[in-house]
């Protein structure tokens, strides 16, 4: 378990760093703004493409099989409820289809399109997700201060640690309730590509 953190630590940290790079080299060179560069990273959305070598002819049926048989496991659609919204030869769309399936892994709403040399291009939004993740922290925040104020002592307690006692708790009620649902946002970004890149490779080989 010990090396599983560290290794999606290292991940995770590469990660930053390298977009940390980029984000310099557009700033210096003049094609965007530090402050637009936050906003991608902040954005709970997602973009790359997936090499699978010879596409098959049919790979927009294969894929559109696996959303209707089970997505992230096929023969089982248990909180993976997604629909296919839209398919041609070459592109195909497909989303999730109610609450517990958004919320699930956060897939939510994605675009698959053919690309040059074997390649199958992809854009993902999560943007539900994103927003139940906001709406459950705010939920937290507020039964907890709902609680400080209303259970008897609870304010007491809070004063009792001087003049920290307040800044500190509104400052991690602030951090919970604002912050934290944006690093959740920047932390699912990879899980969510590292997710459908391999429902993809799985649904184009069979």
């Amino acid at each position: 378990m010990n090396t599983c953190r560290c290794r999606h630590s290292r991940l995770w940290g590469a990660d930053f760093l390298r977009l940390l790079a980029v984000a310099v080299h557009l700033e210096r060179s003049g094609a965007r703004t530090i402050d637009s560069v936050v906003l991608s990273l902040l954005s709970p959305a997602y973009d790359g493409s997936i090499e699978v070598g010879t596409l098959p002819a049919d790979w927009t049926e294969r894929v559109g099989r696996r959303v209707e048989t089970g997505l992230l496991m096929p023969g089982s659609r248990r909180r993976a409820n997604y629909v296919v919204r839209s398919k041609s030869a070459d592109f195909v769309s497909f989303a999730a289809d109610d609450f517990w399936t958004v919320y699930n892994v956060g897939l939510n709403d994605v675009e698959l399109r053919r690309a040059d040399g074997g390649h199958i291009a992809y854009h993902g939004s999560f943007t539900r997700w994103a927003a139940y993740a906001a709406i459950q922290g705010l939920g937290i925040v507020s039964a907890v201060l709902i609680a400080v104020l209303l259970i008897p002592g609870a304010r007491a307690e809070v004063a009792s640690y001087g003049g920290w006692g307040w800044p500190v708790l509104i400052s991690l009620l602030a951090f919970f309730g604002l912050v934290w649902p944006r690093v959740l946002v920047v932390m699912h970004r990879r899980f969510a590509s590292r997710t459908l890149e391999r429902v993809v490779r799985e649904a184009v080989a069979t």
